[in-house]
């Protein structure tokens, strides 16, 4: 029985393994030429394995990328959860959110021409999900949400907050993939600690402002 278990376990190892290796190959391979232009057999040349092979894995391409997509979002999503655990108060967690974007596309560059490769993808094509973790906007929208039932911020302000941010979580992506794959690294990113510190600040001071002139 012992056997048995050990055998059935280094099975289970040997496909996780083959799976992530798959999963890499291919992740590289769509950022650098696009979804729609690799196939299968790419990329199990690239992997060295048989067509059969991958696909006893994944089920075809779009099962694939699916899988790939999947995986990001969740090491993404557990930054996120990371943020909300550590800030203290509104402002420091919008801090660590948008710090938190901009590590995750500084660290490896290669993540935002793949969303820029997903984005292309979906332009003519619907790319169904299954299961996906809740888009960072969401996550955001339901937090500030309850800061305003809160009384935290005013009527009306949590909408307002979640749709500026979330447009400095698509800039920071865009950002890091024009500096790596527009300009080679020369020009130096725009955003850093420093200016999201103050575009922070920035942001809430204005809602801040706003709301009190129009509660006069």
């Amino acid at each position: 029985m012992k056997h048995n278990e050990n055998t059935k376990t280094d099975k289970q190892d040997r496909e996780r393994r083959m799976r992530a290796t798959i999963k890499k190959a291919a992740f590289h391979l769509m950022a650098e030429r696009g979804i729609d232009q690799v196939s299968m057999r790419e990329i199990a040349e690239k992997v060295k394995v048989t067509k059969p092979v991958l696909y006893y894995y994944f089920k075809n391409k779009e099962d694939l990328c699916r899988s790939i997509v999947e995986e990001h979002e969740q090491k993404f999503f557990v930054l996120m959860e990371d943020a909300y655990a550590k800030g203290h108060g509104t402002e420091d967690v919008l801090k660590l959110l948008l710090k938190a974007h901009l590590e995750f596309f500084r660290k490896e560059p290669i993540n935002s021409k793949f969303v820029m490769q997903m984005i292309a993808y979906t332009l003519n094509k619907q790319f169904p999900p299954e299961n996906r973790q809740p888009a960072p906007e969401v996550l955001l929208g339901d937090y500030l949400a309850k800061k305003e039932q809160d009384k935290r911020l005013p009527a009306g302000a949590a909408a307002d907050i979640s749709r500026l941010i979330s447009a400095l979580f698509f800039k920071v992506m865009v950002n890091s993939y024009v500096d790596t794959y527009i300009y080679g690294g020369k020009r130096g990113t725009s955003y850093d600690e420093n200016m999201i510190d103050r575009l922070v600040k920035i942001i809430l001071l204005g809602i801040k402002k706003y709301y009190e002139e129009h509660e006069k």
